[in-house]
């Protein structure tokens, strides 16, 4: 009876998911509303491990085919009115139903692509291995989140963020296996769901990103400084602008977010805008700056990566991803805190030619595509060596 009830609501909320119901290998993500990192890992995840179906709460179609995922795509029934909406904060109260009622008997292998509530779907008997971009954010680190709600909600916030930590613990325990996408998620994992995670930096198009034609420069000029990526507070895009222009110098920004709306109402002299910039944009707004700035401490983050790739030094905050990806004093420098007088003035001793391009590409050929397909196939002929065990 329990399971003909289970059929009838995932039917009823999942009414595409009956076509793969006899799935073996299934990969759940999400969701897929703008081409971030996590995206880009979960379409890699599905296609190297040849999975018949990615499920997601929220899909944009057209951004699942910019990110050329062949692996059948399957979200719930309102799930395309979901990405429209966006606001995720305002949606947690129901995606955790969503995926719950998103049962999974015939899966052997359940890989989720993590950073909110995808954890909280059904797989029994399936080997569950979990992919952390970070432990859920609106959880742990909710106060970074509080912003993004309506004013007068965000009194709630904590309220709701110590009912989800204890949702997200539970959830936790069916997953077997942790990836993290870098050590500092690594530590998170532990510190949240007290389990172990074998770290697997995501995978750079680094065949893609690549330099361009030498700009015909000299190290008197005064050096152009690029921001990209989400625009959204936690990672500090304004910090980054605001250095720059307090330091006279000239800066590009290229990406989307709540910020970018700030910036084209400031008309700030000095600051050109680039907004939502497909891929072929933004290698160029990497190739023609002398220097990215990455104020935010991330995850991992992959934008500085791809700025390395095409022989752009980075200027990021000494925290977090970037102390994985960034080589100080060799591919970039670092700046501590998020004082805007110290970033100024590190912005303004930078000179071009200060960081030779080619090790800044030597070093993020280490992240490429084919040293992540390779990292994630020896986890899962590892994986039942590698069982978390949860100790809290």
């Amino acid at each position: 009876m329990a399971d003909l009830a289970r059929r009838l609501i995932r039917r009823a909320v999942w009414p595409e998911s009956e076509r793969f119901r006899d799935a073996k290998i299934v990969v759940a993500h999400e969701w897929f509303t703008k081409i971030g990192g996590s995206d880009k890992v979960a379409a890699r995840l599905a296609e190297i491990l040849e999975a018949e179906v990615l499920f997601t709460y929220a899909l944009d179609r057209e951004l699942v085919e910019r990110l050329g995922v062949e692996t059948p795509v399957v979200t719930w029934r309102f799930g395309e009115a979901a990405a429209r909406f966006g606001r995720f904060p305002l949606q947690l109260f129901v995606m955790p139903l969503v995926w719950r009622s998103l049962d999974l008997p015939a899966a052997k292998q359940v890989v989720t692509s993590s950073h909110s509530c995808v954890n909280a779907v059904r797989a029994r008997g399936a080997r569950r291995t979990s992919y952390v971009h970070t432990p859920m954010r609106y959880a742990w680190d909710w106060r970074l989140e509080r912003e993004r709600l309506p004013r007068g909600l965000r009194w709630a916030m904590p309220v709701a963020a110590s009912a989800l930590r204890k949702f997200d613990r539970r959830w936790s325990r069916q997953v077997d296996v942790f990836v993290a996408n870098s050590a500092t998620v690594r530590e998170r994992i532990e510190r949240s769901y007290g389990a172990d995670a074998v770290v697997v930096h995501p995978p750079i198009e680094v065949n893609f990103w690549t330099p361009g034609p030498s700009p015909d420069r000299c190290p008197a000029d005064l050096p152009t400084f690029a921001v990209a990526g989400r625009l959204v507070a936690y990672k500090q895009p304004d910090l980054a602008v605001e250095a720059a222009v307090r330091a006279g110098r000239d800066v590009v920004v290229a990406g989307a977010g709540p910020y970018f709306g700030e910036l084209e109402a400031a008309q700030i002299p000095g600051v050109r805008l680039v907004g939502q910039p497909s891929d072929i944009e933004l290698r160029e707004v990497l190739r023609s700056a002398d220097a990215l700035l990455f104020a935010g401490v991330e995850d991992f983050g992959m934008l500085p990566v791809e700025a390395q790739a095409c022989g752009t030094p980075v200027i990021a905050r000494g925290a977090g991803g970037a102390l994985e990806t960034v080589i100080d004093g060799v591919t970039g420098m670092f700046v501590d805190g998020d004082d805007v007088d110290v970033w100024a003035q590190a912005i303004d001793s930078f000179v071009i030619g200060q960081f030779d391009p080619a090790s800044a590409r030597a070093h993020a050929e280490g992240f490429d595509v084919a040293r992540f397909d390779a990292e994630i196939l020896l986890v899962f002929s590892t994986a039942p060596a590698l069982r978390n065990s949860i100790t809290l």
